[in-house]
C-alpha cells in the first residue's frame, strides 16, 4: 500500500511540474527568423525593425500588435531597396540615431537617443517614432517601456 501511495504522489508531483508554466516571451512583430533591430510598446502597440534573415543590409518597419500589424513597410513581399536614411548626430553627453523612410506625403523616423540629463551628468536616454507630414510633427510616441535602443549597428542598412 506504501508503495501505491509513493507512486501516486511521485505522479502527481510529476504532473504539477509539467503543467507549470513559465512566463510567455513577449510577441514579437519580427517573424522567428528575423533578427530584431529595434523594438519597444508604445501605449497598447509595438514598434519594431526586423532585418529580414539573411540580409544585414535591408530592414522591415512594422507597427501595430503582434496579432494585427496596422503598418509594414515595405509592403509584404516587396523589396526594401535603399528605402531607409540612417543618420546619427552628437548630442552633449550622448548622441541620436535615426532610422527613416517615407510612405505617400508622410515620413516615418525610428530613433535612439542619449543625452546628458538635467543635472549635467547623469544620462538620459529616449527611444521612440515620430510621425510627420510636409516636415510638421503629427505624433511623437516615446517608448514606454524604454526600449533598448538598436540592438544591432543600422550603418550597414541600405540607404537613399
Amino acid at each position: 500500500m506504501r508503495a501505491s501511495r509513493k507512486y501516486w504522489v511521485s505522479e502527481c508531483v510529476f504532473a504539477a511540474a509539467c503543467c507549470v508554466t513559465m512566463p510567455a516571451q513577449a510577441a514579437s512583430l519580427c517573424a522567428p527568423d528575423e533578427p530584431v533591430v529595434f523594438a519597444c510598446h508604445v501605449g497598447s502597440k509595438q514598434v519594431a525593425l526586423c532585418r529580414p534573415a539573411g540580409d544585414r543590409g535591408m530592414l522591415s518597419y512594422r507597427f501595430g500588435r503582434p496579432d494585427s500589424v496596422e503598418l509594414s513597410y515595405p509592403e509584404p513581399g516587396r523589396q526594401a531597396s535603399a528605402a531607409f536614411t540612417v543618420k546619427s548626430a552628437p548630442l552633449v553627453g550622448g548622441g541620436e540615431t535615426t532610422v527613416a523612410f517615407r510612405r505617400g506625403a508622410y515620413t516615418y523616423t525610428v530613433y535612439s537617443k542619449v543625452a546628458r540629463g538635467a543635472d549635467g551628468t547623469t544620462p538620459e536616454f529616449e527611444d521612440g517614432v515620430i510621425v510627420a507630414r510636409g516636415g510638421k510633427v503629427l505624433s511623437r510616441m516615446r517608448c514606454e517601456d524604454g526600449g533598448e535602443g538598436f540592438r544591432e549597428p543600422v550603418a550597414s542598412v541600405a540607404v537613399k
